[in-house]
Order: structure tokens, then C-alpha cells, then sequence
């Protein structure tokens, strides 16, 4: 209580702060139980068990995908003598990069009836628009998820139990499913949650491919069918499953803390290949992923360029790029500065209150960006004709931007200030800086790396995400994601690559800067 009396006008300001970000959930909860108590039982009739089970079928092959990818790579790196084992974890995480909708665009163009080695092997006959091609495409792209927590998963268990199987007799299998993957269970899911909100979220592929998810039905039934009723009753339901993994996600956090507890770390035990042969298999598992997640769609895209480079308008593609940098900066920095200082109130004046809107902060990543988009145009007829001029507006844009990717930066930046000492605070009042001074010289410069980090990471997801762009962007407003998206649906695909190829080099050079820096100063782990 006293902390509380101390630090009001702080805690009041982050209270403010987050009731603006996180209202338009609280309103389309309130309004998609209105909604659904009128119209669920006759849409539950005919349509929503085919949403449902489309969206599960999608996320479970894409879940399982995106494991055989990332956990024996995870493995062979973690535990094994291997040289440039630093270059492979950068490689191994490149496919971020690549939005999920290139990926499925280029290799539904790559192995459709027209594509190359359809054309090429006359024998070779099959239908490529399916959801289980497409649950393979979005693992591909999807899998560094499961990867990354996997890789910090097992760097958890150290020696101890390695020393302690190998006693007993174990062979390096047994000790690979009896011990590592049972110690690693709750981090291996953990990226696979990230995955499902990830799937839950993704339009432009899913829309493609004809596959009819609750994201696809959102814009279905809004846009097309006008039909705003069934649109509110599935943004409803898609939210009520998302906070169902969001809860999921919470136990097993609960669940790796308590096995953290347990895990004696030390000096990770180094395998050697028994032979050649189990040296050249295991380089070339860890090498499939990278190379169908990212080469050959950077190839593919890239040979497209060149066959059509004349063809293409760089004056609009250098207007796209201008508007995918305007937006992505504006929004990255902001999320940037509200994060860090709601965190720097966390570390001067923490309470329940400070935990609990923090934690409400992070779950907007898994809201999908449809659900978000909606609740805003709702929001705001709600609010009357005076506030409906926002619609369309870069400041909507930026607003459902901060809401969606606000715990991207939290954790990091979370991350790195735990790692300052109090005793800094301590020393500083003692050399009577004020609190200004003490921010400015001592806790930015401390924890710039992980603001840069940050920043790069939010402006990566936002030059990716598609839903949100698409539903609140200003008339005629295209960036590299949308205009990649339209052109594709519209079966041009040739003139998407340009725009394809740009973000996924934009993506790449900074996915690379991140992952050089933070394995150097090791500030972040983890999303």
C-alpha cells in the first residue's frame, strides 16, 4: 500500500495507458456475447463446424510440421561438437523472414499444374491447394518458434542429467526421448503455442488456399457477405480459443519454472558423431528446414524478379516501401517507449495491479489481427458519426499496430531490465541524480541493446502482418504485405515477387543484426 501512495501518479499513468490500448478486446467481448446469444444457434447450424474443424485439422498438421523441422535440429546443435554452430542458429531462424503468405504463394506456384516440376515431370500429378500442403508451407515458414524455445530449453538442462543417462547405460536415443524431451516439454510447447496463435491469425494463405478458418470467415462474412452478425460471433469464438492457449501458455510457464528449479545447469555436455555417415545425416536434417524455408523461396522469388524486372514500376515500389517504413517506424517506436516505461514504473513500483496490466498488454500478440481490426471499426461506431472520420486512418493503423505487437517488445526489454542491478538505483540516488538523470544516463544506455532489439522485432512483425493492414489501412494506402497479397490472389504472382522479395530482404538483414547482437550481449532469449 505504501509503494502504491508513493508511486500513484506512476501507477495511475500505466493504469490510463493500458485501459486505452486493450479496450477495443473488452468492447468485442461485451458485443460478440450480445451478438452470439441471438445468432449462434442458427450459424452453429450449417457453418460453424466447418470452421471449427478446418482451423484444428490446420493447426494441428502445421503444429506437428513445424516439430519434425525444429526439435532434432534443436538437438544436433545443442548438444554436438559442430563448427559454425553460431552461423546455423542464425540460418536455422532466417524463415522468420518470410511472411506466410509468400511462402505458401510461391510454393503453390513452384508445385501447382503450371509450376515447374509439374511441368517438368509429366508423371508427377497432384493437387497442391490443400490444407495439408498448406499446413507443410506455414511450418515452413513457422518452425524457427518451436526451434528457438526448444534450443533454450535444452541449453536448461546442462550436464547433470547427460552425465547422470550415460551412467546408466543409455544409449544417446534413450537419453534423447527418455530425458531431454521430457525435461524440454513445456519450452518445446511453448513454441508451439506461438505457432497456433500465429496459424489463428494468418489470412492471406489460408484465403489462397480456399481453406475456410475462422480468420477467413471474419473477412468473409464482414466484407463480402455483409453479414456482420456471423463476422461478430466468429471474431467471439476465435477469441474464446485463443484464450484458451493463452491459458495453456500460462500453466506451462508455470510448469517451467517449476522444472527450472530442479535442473542442475552446467558446462552443456559436447557429442561427438559416432561416424561420417551420422555427421553427414544430421548436417543434412538441420540443413532441410533452412533450405526449404528460405532458399527456395528466396531463389524462386529472386528468379522472378529477373525474368520480369523491366515489367515492374520501382516508383511504386519505392511508394510502398515509404509507406511500410512511415508506418512500421511510427508504431515501432511508440510500442518501444510506452514498453519501456511502463516496465521502468514495474521495476520502482511494483504491485499486482503493475503485474496484471502488463500480462493483460501481452496477450494482444495472440489476438488475431482480424479480431482486432473489428473491434476498433466497432468501437468506433459505437462512439457515434463524430469519431468515424478515424476510420481509415493511418492513426487507427498505428493504434491496432500497438495493441497487436506491444508484448514483442515487453519481453526483451522485460528481460534485460531484470538484469540491472538495484544497487545502480542505490548509487545513483547517492550521487543525488534525480530520476530524469538516472533514466537518461543509466537505464537507456544499459539497456539499449535490448531497445534496439526490440524496436527491430516489432518492425518486423508489422511489415509482415496482413490482416490488420488490410481491414483499418487508409483508402488507397498499400504496403509491401498488402500489395503482395493482392497481387497474388489476383494469380499474379510474377508481379508480386518484386514486393516479395523486398520484404523478405528487409526482414532477413534484420532478422541477421538481431540474432549477431543478442547472441554478443546475450540480452534476449526468448518470445
Amino acid at each position: 500500500m505504501a509503494i502504491i501512495k508513493k508511486n500513484f501518479n506512476l501507477i495511475l499513468s500505466v493504469l490510463i495507458i493500458g485501459i486505452v490500448i486493450t479496450m477495443p478486446i473488452f468492447f468485442i467481448l461485451k458485443e460478440s456475447i450480445n451478438v452470439a446469444y441471438k445468432d449462434f444457434s442458427l450459424f452453429a447450424s450449417f457453418k460453424l463446424f466447418d470452421y471449427f474443424k478446418q482451423t484444428i485439422i490446420l493447426i494441428i498438421l502445421t503444429s506437428i510440421f513445424s516439430l519434425i523441422f525444429a526439435v532434432f535440429p534443436a538437438y544436433i546443435i545443442s548438444f554436438y561438437k559442430l563448427r559454425f554452430k553460431r552461423l546455423f542458429d542464425i540460418l536455422l531462424i532466417l524463415p522468420l523472414a518470410i511472411p506466410c503468405y509468400i511462402m505458401a504463394f510461391t510454393y503453390s506456384d513452384l508445385l501447382g499444374f503450371n509450376g515447374l516440376i509439374q511441368s517438368t515431370f509429366n508423371q508427377i500429378n497432384f493437387d497442391v491447394l490443400t490444407i495439408g500442403w498448406l499446413s507443410f508451407f506455414l511450418a515452413l515458414a513457422l518452425y524457427p518458434y518451436v526451434y528457438t524455445t526448444t534450443r533454450i530449453s535444452f541449453s536448461l538442462v546442462g550436464s547433470t542429467y547427460m552425465d547422470l543417462s550415460k551412467s546408466l547405460g543409455l544409449t544417446r536415443f534413450s537419453t534423447f526421448t527418455k530425458v531431454l524431451l521430457p525435461l524440454s516439454l513445456s519450452g518445446i510447447f511453448s513454441g508451439v503455442i506461438l505457432i497456433v496463435m500465429e496459424v489463428l491469425n494468418e489470412y492471406g494463405a489460408v484465403n489462397y488456399f480456399g481453406i475456410n478458418t475462422f480468420s477467413v470467415g471474419i473477412f468473409k462474412y464482414w466484407f463480402s457477405l455483409d453479414n456482420k452478425s456471423y463476422a461478430i460471433v466468429l471474431s467471439f469464438l476465435l477469441l474464446l480459443l485463443v484464450l484458451f492457449f493463452v491459458y495453456l501458455s500460462s500453466l506451462l510457464k508455470k510448469s517451467d519454472d517449476k522444472l527450472k528449479y530442479h535442473i542442475k545447469s552446467g558446462k552443456d555436455s559436447i557429442l561427438t558423431f559416432q561416424s561420417k555417415l551420422s555427421k553427414i545425416f544430421s548436417l543434412t536434417i538441420i540443413s532441410i528446414p533452412f533450405f526449404l524455408g528460405f532458399v527456395i523461396p528466396l531463389v524462386f522469388v529472386f528468379s522472378n524478379v529477373i525474368d520480369n524486372f523491366f515489367k515492374y514500376d520501382f516508383n511504386h515500389l519505392i511508394e510502398l516501401v515509404k509507406n511500410s517504413l512511415y508506418v512500421g517506424f511510427i508504431a515501432s517506436f511508440l510500442i518501444v517507449v510506452i514498453a519501456f516505461y511502463i516496465l521502468n514504473v514495474k521495476r520502482v513500483a511494483s504491485n499486482k495491479l503493475i503485474n496484471s496490466i502488463i500480462r493483460v498488454l501481452t496477450t494482444g500478440y495472440a489476438i488475431p489481427g482480424a479480431v482486432v481490426g473489428l473491434s476498433l471499426m466497432l468501437l468506433l461506431r459505437l462512439m457515434g458519426d463524430n469519431y468515424t472520420f478515424l476510420l481509415g486512418t493511418i492513426f487507427l493503423l498505428v493504434y491496432a499496430y500497438i495493441f497487436r505487437f506491444m508484448s514483442v517488445a515487453i519481453f526483451p526489454i522485460e528481460t534485460s531490465l531484470k538484469r540491472q542491478p538495484k544497487t545502480f538505483d542505490d548509487q545513483a540516488k547517492s550521487l543525488k541524480l534525480n530520476s530524469m538523470k538516472l533514466f537518461y544516463k543509466i537505464t537507456i544506455p544499459l539497456n539499449k541493446y535490448a531497445l534496439f532489439s526490440a524496436f527491430i522485432l516489432v518492425f518486423i512483425d508489422i511489415l509482415k502482418e496482413l490482416p490488420v493492414t488490410l481491414i483499418l489501412r487508409p483508402f488507397n494506402f498499400e504496403t509491401l504485405a498488402t500489395q503482395t497479397y493482392e497481387y497474388a490472389t489476383e494469380e499474379m504472382l510474377a508481379y508480386s515477387s518484386l514486393y516479395s522479395l523486398t520484404l523478405i530482404i528487409c526482414c532477413s538483414f534484420m532478422l541477421i543484426y538481431v540474432s549477431s547482437v543478442l547472441n554478443k550481449k546475450n540480452v534476449f532469449t526468448s518470445r
